[in-house]
């Protein structure tokens, strides 16, 4: 895992239940290398296993760009099927990671989030952006397609013919539309991003860290009721839910534990 900045371009700075995931290349847009791809999948790999996490929040270094996606000038070294279907590969497995981590994932975008930058965004579950933020997906003006996963994500996330839109014209959506479309949950004055999602995080690291864990499964569980039902039940008989009982009769804030 990273800690602090690193060769690879990015950083990973723990906080308790938080982890803030940095691209750390600003020079070059936040864009995401081949070597940045592989070491991203390390790390949120290595999230995954975490048991006291339930936050994560992704960004890039300065106020410009989130992530201008795949780094051009690296990628021309792909000249080979096998090579281009390895790199895409990675990150949709990369992003589907992301997105099945038990922690809530927040993308914090302060800038442009374009191509790729912004198929990382699609995949947290919380997009918080700032009012001169401009999102796009151009991959059709230069002759390919999203290949990160973002297609499905996009349609899921604002409905099949807004999708379709902004897919073929690849058009940039301002920040007010991206609120108006669903596109980002939230939209602040610039520099008001990392405070706004300090303020949820906040919020989150209130509840029990187990039951903030088991949202997202019990989201992904659907109407699965047996599935739903192993999840209330195993809460129900926690430690952090006995402590909430007694708490609310004591009239005082609950101390919880994970347990």
């Amino acid at each position: 895992m990273v800690s602090g900045e690193s060769s690879t371009g990015l950083s990973l700075v723990r906080s308790g239940p938080v982890a803030t995931l940095t691209i750390e290349r600003e020079h070059a847009g936040n864009s995401i290398d081949r070597t940045t791809a592989a070491e991203m999948a390390r790390v949120v790999a290595s999230l995954s296993d975490d048991p006291d996490l339930v936050m994560v929040v992704v960004t890039g270094a300065g106020k410009r760009f989130f992530c201008t996606g795949g780094d051009v000038k690296d990628y021309r070294a792909l000249r080979t099927e096998r090579a281009v279907r390895n790199l895409s590969l990675l990150m949709q497995r990369t992003l589907d990671a992301l997105e099945r981590l038990p922690a809530l994932a927040v993308a914090a975008i302060s800038g442009t989030a374009l191509g790729g930058g912004l198929e990382l965004a699609l995949a947290c579950d919380v997009r918080i952006a700032d009012e001169g933020c401009e999102l796009s997906l151009p991959q059709a003006r230069l002759g390919v397609i999203p290949g990160w996963g973002g297609t499905h994500r996009l349609v899921r996330t604002i409905g099949r013919s807004r999708a379709l839109e902004l897919l073929t014209t690849g058009r940039v959506v301002p920040a007010r539309e991206a609120l108006s479309m669903g596109l980002v949950d939230a939209i602040v004055p610039p520099g008001e991003v990392m405070p706004r999602v300090a303020s949820l995080a906040e919020s989150v690291t209130a509840a029990a860290p187990r039951a903030a864990r088991s949202m997202k499964p019990a989201v992904a569980a659907g109407a699965d009721r047996e599935a739903v039902a192993d999840l209330f039940a195993d809460l129900w008989l926690s430690e952090d839910h006995l402590e909430a009982e007694r708490a609310y009769s004591e009239r005082r804030p609950p101390r919880f534990t994970g347990r």
